[in-house]
């Protein structure tokens, strides 16, 4: 398809877009929009789109530089967002490592819930038994006696995983 062009085109366009198309157009260019098939389309079609642009229907779109503006921003804002996640994890992991150290002190230093852990203990202990769960038969009976003895401590370990991954999470969600 062969591209027909008139070098009137930038002429009508500018009448159109500035508003003074046909009423104060050249009385010229108007006789030349009547007989040229490529101005007159042109003419129709601008006119069609400046009336819907100023009736609101077409959303005005931003000059080039401002869309220029803004991927800069945006790439400088992933870029900001990429380089401090190491930090931030490495922050979380500071962060459950000081809870864990904290518990851990807490946990040797206070009496009260050493006894509480043991009495709890106790208490698992006794609902276990009243249970009847089968013994696991591959380990010798003074292994087994570990896992009853140290289930805080398997708890405690699993609670603070649960935990430090709970807080990376937290630590590395996007806004």
């Amino acid at each position: 398809m062969a591209h027909i062009e008139c070098v009137h085109e930038p002429d009508v366009l500018m009448m159109v877009t500035t508003g003074r198309w046909p009423d104060r157009a050249p009385a010229e260019l108007r006789e030349h929009a009547a007989s040229c098939e490529v101005c007159s389309d042109l003419a129709l079609i601008a006119v069609a789109i400046e009336s819907d642009a100023a009736a609101g229907l077409i959303p005005s779109v931003p000059s080039a530089g401002t869309v220029w503006w803004r991927a800069q921003l945006r790439a400088r804002q992933e870029a900001a967002r990429i380089v401090v996640r190491p930090i931030t994890a490495a922050q979380a992991l500071s962060l459950a490592a000081l809870f864990g150290l904290a518990g851990a002190v807490f946990g040797a230093t206070a009496s009260w819930f050493q006894g509480a852990l043991r009495w709890f203990g106790g208490a698992l202990s006794t609902v276990r038994n009243n249970l009847r769960l089968p013994e696991i038969p591959t380990l010798p009976q003074d292994l087994s006696g570990i896992w009853i003895g140290y289930w805080v401590v398997l708890a405690v370990v699993v609670f603070s995983l649960i935990a430090s991954a709970g807080i990376m999470r937290w630590a590395m969600k996007e806004d």
